[in-house]
């Protein structure tokens, strides 16, 4: 079982515009809807392709807004246990200007959750996993949870036999770290602010990546310049085929579904980088998060994973 702890969503709303007007009204070419936040659309990896593997969502979800993503939950049948808040959920906004090929993010801070509401996820989350599963948090924290959440519940269901899965940044990072995740999974900038903030990078990054020990295991994804990562002490390098890309947000958090997907179908780690990676690259050419599995199976010839050495 794949559990993915989503504690901060949103709706996302992508407005497709042939042009932006700065100075007057723009009027919309298109405009969509979607699950959004970190966790949904590390979601979105699991439900694409002919074998999804068994996954629950763990999620807080309020108001009018909880109420329309609630809905597009059920009607994608999602399996979601989620806690019931009394703020609403928030709503982020991607406006594309297609004549500029530009993309602008507007991200809301969602609301504060209650004492309540935490300690009730966090019980079902505790009672729902059970040894030998994956449990991912992805994403930052909303308002009202402490930094050291992420700390706290990966050391509790590490020891119950969980392999957990952390992709975050600032402080929950930090913290998350320290209870010494199965998995880490950040971006190049997050990786280095995390293991020498605010100083000059004198070691290169595979070394840096192959002396990290606050982590099992550890993926660093780098854009277009692929992904470097340490399983079981042994490094591998990925290589990416160029493309023009359009819009690469959600990449990272589709890229480790994919790559937890296919590890939990008992892949080796090489195909499970490959398959990451081309699911990644399809996100990529589109204005909104979407995956297209013809792409995926174009792109993971043309991607390249090497060894390099043991750490």
């Amino acid at each position: 079982m794949i559990h993915v702890v989503a504690l901060n969503p949103a709706l996302d709303r992508t407005v497709i515009l042939k042009e932006f007007n700065h100075d007057g009204v723009s009027r919309a070419k298109e405009s969509m809807d979607l699950l959004g936040g970190k966790g949904f659309n590390v979601v979105r990896s699991l439900m694409t392709g002919e074998e999804r593997p068994p996954f629950q969502i763990h999620s807080f979800l309020g108001g009018y807004i909880g109420d329309i993503l609630r809905t597009f939950i059920d009607e994608k049948g999602m399996d979601a246990r989620i806690t019931n808040i009394t703020g609403t959920t928030r709503i982020c906004s991607v406006i594309v200007d297609e004549q500029r090929n530009e993309v602008h993010l507007i991200n809301e801070s969602g609301p504060a959750i209650t004492q309540a509401e935490k300690d009730e996820l966090y019980s079902s989350l505790l009672a729902q996993t059970k040894p030998g599963d994956y449990v991912i948090f992805s994403g930052s924290l909303p308002k009202g949870v402490e930094p050291e959440f992420y700390q706290t519940v990966i050391r509790t269901l590490e020891e119950k036999g969980a392999h957990c899965v952390l992709d975050s940044s600032g402080l929950p990072l930090e913290h998350g770290v320290q209870a010494n995740p199965w998995l880490l999974k950040v971006n190049e900038h997050e990786f280095k602010e995390l293991v020498s903030p605010g100083e000059k990078q004198i070691q290169s990054l595979e070394t840096m990546v192959a002396e990290f020990d606050q982590a099992q295991n550890v993926m660093i994804t780098l854009g277009k310049n692929g992904a470097l990562a340490k399983f079981n002490h042994q490094l591998y390098q990925v290589e990416l085929p160029a493309i023009e890309a359009r819009n690469a947000t959600a990449s990272g958090d589709i890229f480790l579904g994919a790559f937890i997907k296919t590890m939990d179908q008992g892949a080796a780690v090489e195909e499970a980088l490959q398959t990451a990676n081309a699911y990644s690259l399809s996100n990529c050419l589109s204005w909104y998060p979407h995956i297209n599995m013809e792409e995926v199976e174009t792109f993971k010839p043309n991607i390249k994973v090497t060894r390099l050495r043991s750490s």
